[in-house]
């Protein structure tokens, strides 16, 4: 065999090798980190709100802003449409799922997380409509402001460590979820007409 061959068949070797590490090894590996760190985001206790902080905006009329807010929070695998009031500062997410069939310790998890976001995010956001196909959900801004007092103010919140501190560390404590849930959100029967809201 020529010295030309040899050179072929030992980067063809190497090719080769090289293609089984890369298909065998490292794709397989970045896939589980992405599907692990997908998982993290979809979660209240391990979200990044860092990757919600671009869609701040002062207004909440912006709203292809909103809908990508949301898209970045907990609960974003749920379809959705949403549906804004701006005459009375209120945005409506519509999703498409029964509340009833949600585990009711994530549903307030999410309920606490993704309307403290919102609020914090949106600075004339006054009042979130969450609809299920079986139940509303209405959260005022006044009354979130109110149970995170000792904050001074929502928008504080989008700091990440004050985030950690007042937000998620709080959604670790089932009696604070239940606090939240019971203080600030008000729910109503759905009878699938949502035009009645």
């Amino acid at each position: 065999m020529s010295r030309k061959n040899v050179w072929i068949v030992v980067l063809l070797i190497i090719g080769i090798s090289g293609l089984i590490a890369l298909e065998g090894f490292i794709k397989p590996r970045a896939n589980a980190q992405a599907v692990r760190y997908e998982a993290e985001q979809n979660d209240p206790l391990t979200h990044d709100i860092r990757q919600s902080i671009p869609y701040l905006n002062k207004y909440m009329g912006n709203a292809v802003n909103f809908a990508n807010l949301n898209a970045s929070l907990p609960f974003r695998s749920i379809g959705r449409t949403i549906q804004m009031y701006p005459d009375r500062l209120t945005a409506e997410i519509l999703y498409q799922a029964r509340a009833g069939e949600l585990a009711p310790d994530k549903l307030n998890a999410f309920f606490m997380y993704n309307s403290t976001a919102n609020f914090a995010l949106i600075d004339n956001l006054e009042e979130l409509i969450f609809t299920f196909e079986d139940q509303s959900f209405t959260i005022r801004r006044d009354e979130v402001e109110t149970w995170y007092r000792e904050v001074g103010s929502v928008a504080l919140l989008r700091d990440a460590d004050l985030w950690r501190a007042h937000v998620q560390s709080r959604i670790a404590d089932e009696d604070q979820v239940t606090d939240f849930v019971t203080s600030v959100v008000r729910s109503s029967s759905q009878n699938n007409d949502r035009s009645s809201i």
